[in-house]
C-alpha cells in the first residue's frame, strides 16, 4: 500500500511537471509582403498585356498555438487563418491604344507553421517550416480574357526570427521565405505565368497563453 501511494505521488508529480511545460494559447498579428515587381508580359495576336504588382498591402492572421518546452528548448506548432490582398496594375496594349486597369485579389489560407527554438530568459530564438493551405480567393481579375485561377492546394516555406515573453503575453517578429514563385496561380489561355520573385514577408504577432 505504501509503495502504491509513493508511485501515485510520483506519477502526479511528474504529470504536473510535464503539464507545466505544455501551454496553449491564441495569437493574432499583421504581415507585410516584400515583392520584387518584375512584372509579367503576356503576348497575344491582337493585344499585349503588361501585368505588374502595384501594392502588396498588409495581411492579417489569427489562430491558436501550443508550445512544448523541455530543458530550455521548445517546439511550437500553430494553426493560423491568414488573409492577404494584392493590387495589380494591368495595361492592355491594342490597336485602339493603351487601356489601364487596377485589379485587386484577396486570398485566404490556413497557415501551419512548426517552429523550434531556444529560450534565453525572456527572449526566444526560433525557426522552422510553414505550410500554406489554400482556402479561397476573391478576385477582380476574372474578367480578363482567357484568365483562370489554378491555386495549388498547398505551398511551403520557412520562418525564422525572435520572440519575447512577458507574463502570459508573447511578441514574435518573424521573417518568412517561400519556395513557390508569386503569381504561379495565373493561367491565361491555358499557359501558366508567374512573377520571377519568391514572396517573402515580415510577420509581427502577439500571443496570449493560458
Amino acid at each position: 500500500m505504501k509503495q502504491f501511494i509513493i508511485l501515485t505521488a510520483l506519477f502526479f508529480s511528474f504529470y504536473g511537471s510535464l503539464a507545466a511545460q505544455v501551454r496553449f494559447g491564441v495569437k493574432a498579428g499583421l504581415s507585410s509582403y516584400d515583392l520584387a515587381n518584375d512584372g509579367i508580359l503576356i503576348p497575344g495576336d491582337d493585344q499585349q498585356i503588361s501585368w505588374n504588382i502595384k501594392n502588396a498591402g498588409y495581411g492579417h492572421h489569427f489562430g491558436v498555438y501550443t508550445r512544448l518546452t523541455l530543458l530550455g528548448l521548445y517546439l511550437e506548432p500553430s494553426l493560423l487563418l491568414n488573409s492577404n490582398t494584392v493590387t495589380y496594375d494591368i495595361k492592355t496594349y491594342g490597336e485602339s491604344g493603351v487601356f489601364n486597369t487596377i485589379k485587386n485579389e484577396k486570398y485566404n489560407t490556413l497557415d501551419v507553421p512548426v517552429l523550434a527554438g531556444i529560450k534565453a530568459g525572456a527572449l526566444r530564438f526560433q525557426g522552422g517550416v510553414v505550410g500554406h493551405l489554400f482556402i479561397n480567393s476573391i478576385s477582380d481579375i476574372v474578367d480578363i480574357k482567357g484568365y483562370e485561377q489554378r491555386f495549388e492546394a498547398a505551398t511551403y516555406g520557412w520562418q525564422g526570427g525572435m520572440g519575447l515573453d512577458v507574463w502570459n503575453l508573447s511578441l514574435d517578429l518573424l521573417y518568412e521565405g517561400n519556395f513557390n514563385k508569386f503569381g504561379d496561380h495565373i493561367t491565361i489561355g491555358g499557359q501558366p505565368f508567374s512573377f520571377s520573385s519568391r514572396p517573402s514577408r515580415l510577420l509581427l504577432t502577439l500571443g496570449y497563453k493560458f
